[in-house]
């Protein structure tokens, strides 16, 4: 009796382990069968009314994680002449990090009847990746959506409808030749930002957002996020790197003022060349006082650790060829120089009013609204300039340091 009893104790403890494991991790499951159980049991989409064609499986090892194997799968579900699908599905180290659809015919079609509130959407999503993956911080960031309220989403869906004005508090970007109005709403708990954000673009595209982002002593940690992405009110995509980058300090001992001092005399030794059909061409420029653009946030210096950070932008007086100012990034726990490179494309200046923003800006009056109206008008007349001048001009960026400057924009891996 007690080898009985010993012998289903045993079984007992071998079988929890298995019971607990989340079925991304199972090792009989290969990438693509990941895919597609990821497709039915989370995103809920009813895969036998489709025609799945896997058009391509491999693996990657970005540098930047340090050796960690990345599967990319990728998949055509064909279903007929109601719907259309591509599927796009990574997963690092056997675990799913991202997945992405795109329809390309008619909309998807689903297992069971969805609803039309995105938060109830989310919601639920969030619930079924939480059983799928066995990821139990997804429970907290479901409690936090449970303290937004569902009006304020459709009051800002509501307002944030493309025009050439915009209603206060607002934002409009300008990427790729694309306008972009944002809207947003941040929930803050603990060491999570819950970030949602609703962009309706100048096709009357609208998408919206929800983001927990990772902070430390206040500062987000932009590369440890878990995002779910609507596109006119279907699925679009996911993201979960939550646990990704450890935290190599927080501790920041250069100030706002400090670090735009520093950029600034980084800025002063800072070389614009511009390449020209007689070669490089070393160009003078001017840095105006205002505006500055000064961001902090935890950023990479070792393979999968984060540290504090500032970006620094300084602006031209006009433009210079296709550059309009200078960003620097200062490593905000030392006071050392990452990075000088020169900002170009579409930027912040404006032939009439070099401080007035044109890419991204807060308008708060009826007089803000109007100068937006003419900003646009201005940018868009500019993009049409650089295009010509892009045909002639080829432009490069020059530090005087010993080494190449990295890209300072926070990783994204998608």
């Amino acid at each position: 009796m007690k080898r009985i009893t010993s012998t289903i104790v045993l079984l007992l403890v071998l079988a929890f382990p298995l019971l607990q494991m989340p079925k991304a991790c199972s090792a009989e499951l290969t990438a693509p069968e990941n895919t597609l159980i990821f497709l039915k049991d989370v995103v809920k989409v009813d895969v036998t009314k489709y025609n799945a064609t896997l058009v391509s499986n491999w693996v990657d090892y970005p540098p930047h994680w340090g050796g960690l194997a990345q599967e990319d799968v990728t998949y055509d579900l064909d279903g007929g002449d109601e719907s259309k699908l591509y599927v796009t599905c990574k997963l690092r180290e056997g675990m799913l990090h991202y997945f992405g659809l795109e329809v390309l015919k008619g909309s998807p079609i689903y297992a069971e009847p969805q609803s039309t509130n995105v938060l109830d959407v989310t919601q639920l999503f969030l619930e079924r990746y939480r059983v799928y993956s066995g990821a139990e911080y997804i429970i907290g960031m479901c409690n936090m959506l449970d303290r937004v309220d569902a009006t304020e989403i459709e009051r800002i869906k509501e307002s944030n409808v493309y025009s050439s004005v915009l209603p206060p508090h607002s934002k409009v970007v300008i990427e790729d030749g694309v306008r972009r109005d944002i809207k947003t709403i941040t929930v803050t708990e603990a060491n999570v930002k819950l970030t949602i954000t609703n962009i309706v673009d100048s096709y009357s595209v609208e998408r919206i957002s929800f983001e927990w982002t990772y902070t430390v002593n206040g500062l987000d940690v932009p590369q440890n996020v878990v995002r779910v992405t609507f596109e006119g009110g279907v699925f679009k995509s996911f993201r979960d790197d939550w646990s990704l980058y450890r935290i190599g300090s927080s501790n920041v001992n250069v100030s706002r003022e400090e670090a735009i001092n520093l950029a600034r005399n980084a800025a002063e030794d800072y070389t614009l060349q511009i390449y020209l059909d007689d070669g490089l061409t070393d160009v003078e420029f001017n840095l105006v006082e205002e505006p500055v653009t000064a961001e902090l946030f935890m950023y990479p210096k070792e393979t999968l650790t984060v540290y504090p950070f500032w970006r620094i932008e300084l602006y031209f007086d006009k433009y210079y060829y296709s550059a309009y100012g200078i960003q620097v990034g200062i490593w905000a726990d030392t006071g050392e120089i990452e990075s000088c490179e020169s900002l170009s494309g579409l930027g912040p200046i404006s032939e009439e009013d070099p401080t007035e923003s044109s890419t991204e800006q807060s308008l708060t009056s009826e007089n803000d609204d109007t100068a937006s109206t003419n900003m646009y008008i201005i940018t868009v007349a500019t993009v049409i300039a650089l295009v010509g001048a892009a045909l002639l001009i080829h432009f490069r960026k020059i530090r005087k340091t010993t080494t190449k400057p990295e890209a300072i924009i926070p990783e994204e891996s998608a």
